[in-house]
């Protein structure tokens, strides 16, 4: 008896939650992005956005809340209705470095946010204004060692995986650059680009035009392994051995947003995120898709958590 009506109750209060997954999505479905646009998130979102907009007959509106590095768009997220239609394309910069390196952020991470499911990741290409004269990594390297302060390098903004990406390098090659950070990587590449700043890691498929160009000069990339759009650069792990920088993005709903809503997004756009087609337009542009599911992102977003907390402890690194 008492297991029969254990059994009727949970039927009944699983019922709203199921019955709002059958009937979601029933309007247009927002997803903010963290990042500016042209940025490699971005160019995921909407490419993803398109197709997830055939498959659910509805429209997905993607918007760009960049700034505060992925802060404003993440404690959006935190706010907005639990119900599906509010999703952040969030990297690791909002959900996994600067509560790291920041007090009192709006938002708690690990208890307001949700992984959903993982979209992709891109290596960092260093690159460099043609008019610093660096033509490899020694060059540089040398260079800063030769006269500390006199360089600087830009990042997509204070607790981006672009800076932690290049204090962690200055650790290891035991130099000083001077940070200035940006909203956003494409705008400190344009920067690079116009010679106000000399150097900085920034995403493969934003840089890679320049870097064919001439506009910038590529140093060394941040993979395990050389990257398959720059297959003659040398990696900066041939030289400082174990090195690896990079950044991861995917999906996040608002805590308590129903479960079987949360898969049936993630199946959807884990399903569309790996298809042949959508892999390779996102390969041509730099970003190798993942299509991670649900239990997979959590353990690489709880992964990840753990080793931006340790590189923040020893490179001693702490948000402005």
């Amino acid at each position: 008896m008492r297991l029969s009506i254990a059994l009727t109750l949970a039927a009944c209060l699983g019922a709203p939650a199921l019955s709002q997954a059958q009937s979601w999505p029933a309007k247009a479905v927002h997803i903010t992005v963290a990042n500016t646009p042209g940025s490699a998130p971005d160019v995921l979102a909407r490419s993803l956005g398109q197709r997830l907009a055939e498959q659910w007959k509805q429209p997905v509106v993607v918007d760009n809340k960049a700034g505060a590095g992925g802060i404003v768009a993440a404690e959006a997220l935190a706010r907005s209705p639990a119900d599906g239609y509010s999703l952040l394309v969030g990297a690791d910069g909002p959900i996994t470095i600067l509560p790291n390196i920041q007090a009192a952020l709006p938002y708690d991470a690990q208890r307001d946010l949700v992984p959903v499911v993982g979209l992709g990741q891109v290596d960092f290409v260093l690159v460099a204004n043609p008019r610093t004269g660096f033509r490899s990594l020694a060059d540089f390297v040398a260079a800063a060692r030769s006269h500390p302060g006199r360089y600087n390098y830009a990042s997509a903004g204070n607790g981006s995986p672009q800076q932690l990406a290049m204090e962690t390098f200055k650790q290891r090659a035991g130099i000083f650059l001077t940070h200035i950070p940006y909203r956003g990587g494409p705008l400190g590449m344009q920067d690079v680009i116009g010679g106000q700043v000399d150097v900085m890691f920034i995403a493969v498929g934003p840089a890679l035009p320049h870097i064919r160009s001439g506009r910038l000069v590529a140093l060394g990339a941040s993979g395990e392994h050389r990257h398959a759009l720059l297959p003659d650069l040398p990696t900066v792990a041939e030289t400082y051995g174990g090195y690896r920088a990079g950044t991861w993005f995917g999906l996040f709903a608002p805590a308590r947003t129903p479960q079987p809503v949360l898969d049936a997004i993630a199946a959807d756009a884990g399903r569309l995120v790996q298809s042949p087609a959508l892999r390779g337009e996102l390969a041509a542009q730099g970003i190798e898709a993942t299509g991670y599911t649900q239990a997979r992102f959590r353990e690489q977003v709880a992964g990840e958590f753990s080793r931006y907390a340790q590189i923040a402890r020893t490179a001693g690194i702490h948000a402005d």
